[in-house]
């Protein structure tokens, strides 16, 4: 990893988790008030685990977990997951590539999926949680 990828590093909490659909239908899957953690390690390794909004009935029910290497690309605006453990198989199947823009404490990850009823655009708002911080928010 060079020092320039050295702002990604750390932890980050979850803040919001929206998905539109090519109609411009947006959805919450994980509620309006989900739960995440997202870590960078200098040495190039990532974990993440994202959970439903227990006071909601979210369109995803349950706890995600995935974690491996990433490789950030500046120049392309995109990190590439390369998952090793998840409690999603599918994430195992391909890199799980993402557009990713920093300002300041607020890192926002995006994707672009093709699936059954069309394109899904989902946005996922992390905000950095500085050290001895970890309690939810």
């Amino acid at each position: 990893m060079s020092p320039d990828n050295s702002a990604i590093h750390g932890g980050w909490r979850l803040k919001s988790f929206v998905a539109r659909d090519d109609a411009g239908n947006t959805r919450h899957p994980l509620g309006r008030h989900p739960r995440g953690l997202i870590l960078y390690t200098a040495d190039g390794w990532m974990s993440a685990q994202l959970a439903p909004d227990p006071a909601e009935d979210a369109e995803i029910g349950a706890y995600i977990a995935y974690g491996g290497t990433f490789h950030l690309d500046a120049a392309a605006g995109t990190v590439r997951h390369d998952v090793v453990m998840a409690t999603m198989p599918d994430l195992l199947a391909r890199p799980q590539l993402r557009h990713y823009v920093i300002d300041g404490d607020i890192l926002t990850l995006s994707a672009s999926m093709d699936g059954e009823t069309g394109r899904t655009h989902s946005t996922l708002v992390w905000r950095r949680d500085a050290a001895g911080s970890a309690r939810p928010s």
